[in-house]
């Protein structure tokens, strides 16, 4: 592994951790500015722009910061449990950042929130910032004493991650057109339960470490058992199916894509192997790659204009995966397991 310079900007770009960043805050973001515009509002690249970069410092720096560093401490992502996306993004592990760095990448990740949020606030309505500080408030409880949400049953996903994703994309609507609205809500409440499906199935493997936790990480997965977890996962994301195709009849076809990539997505929930590295991680990686292309091709089709985003998507995933191997664990997910002794990064 790289150390000096180039290691540090390594583990930076881990810590961001594209994939997941790419399902959740950019195609939220995508999905929100794509109604805007189909419902009559002039799009406005500079503030994209500025919501896009306002998501990912949320999620991808100062969330997950926080979150390596307090699930390092109880002992979660630290456990020798075989995990190719899950456990972190295992920088601490592999020794390209310390926490005192990832202390850095979360003080200087709050800078750029409290920058670009000041100047939504002046330059565009102050209400605005107030969606910006509930995002960054939402992600520094998910994982810091002492709320915690990712550490209590159903509050990871309600008070996390639904709520996470709901504000990224509402906010970028709300940058655009200065208004929000039951449709543009409900158009990203389906993204989210896309998502929160995905951070459930995310917990399938951790969750032998997160029993074994100090403070024990009692997620929705380790309190309802393997078959209630699956369950619950693929509920979530049925549910995200059929408000798409609602809203594919009442608001606009290009919905209808959404709903056409999520439900082979309800599928691949409900055939997961719990307990099986290779089927959890083949399985989540079909579900990231679907939950995304549901929320860009639905903007897309809603305004044709943002196609822009998609190649940009693509090769953002490329290059995480790039930069995570060797081992290539994700590389080799759909051809056959990762080997359980080789501890890579991950998402």
């Amino acid at each position: 592994m790289r150390t000096g310079a180039g290691g540090k900007a390594l583990g930076w770009f881990l810590e961001l951790r594209p994939i997941p960043v790419l399902l959740w805050s950019y195609t939220a973001v995508a999905l929100g500015t794509g109604l805007a515009v189909a419902e009559g509002t002039a799009l406005d690249t500079g503030w994209l722009a500025v919501a896009l970069a306002l998501a990912v410092l949320i999620q991808g720096w100062e969330t997950h910061a926080i979150n390596e560093i307090y699930d390092w401490r109880s002992g979660t992502d630290a456990h020798g449990s075989p995990r190719a996306l899950s456990g972190g993004s295992k920088v601490v592990r592999l020794g390209v950042l310390s926490e005192r760095d990832l202390w850095a990448v979360f003080i200087v990740s709050s800078l750029g929130v409290a920058v670009l949020g000041a100047f939504v606030g002046l330059a565009r309505a102050w209400w605005l910032a107030g969606i910006v500080v509930a995002g960054y408030a939402i992600g520094l409880a998910y994982t810091m004493p002492p709320v915690a949400t990712s550490y209590r049953p159903f509050a990871g996903e309600w008070l996390g991650g639904f709520p996470g994703v709901l504000l990224a994309g509402i906010g970028a609507y709300a940058i655009q057109s200065l208004r929000v609205t039951p449709t543009a809500i409900a158009a990203l409440a389906a993204h989210a339960l896309v998502c929160t499906a995905m951070l459930t199935m995310h917990h399938y493997l951790d969750a032998p470490a997160d029993r074994s936790a100090s403070p024990v990480k009692r997620t929705t997965v380790v309190v309802l058992g393997p078959r209630g977890g699956k369950a619950y996962a693929t509920c979530l994301a049925a549910g995200g199916a059929a408000i798409y195709g609602a809203l594919a009849i009442v608001v606009h076809p290009a919905f209808g894509f959404g709903a056409a990539f999520t439900i082979p997505a309800v599928a691949f929930h409900a055939i997961v192997r719990m307990d099986d590295l290779e089927s959890v991680t083949r399985n989540e990686l079909r579900i990231i790659q679907l939950g995304i292309a549901a929320g860009l091709s639905t903007a897309v089709g809603l305004a044709p204009a943002l196609w822009p985003l998609v190649p940009l998507a693509v090769a953002g995933y490329f290059a995480h995966l790039w930069a995570v191997a060797p081992p290539a664990a994700l590389a080799r997910a759909w051809r056959r397991a990762p080997a359980p002794s080789r501890h890579g990064p991950g998402l």
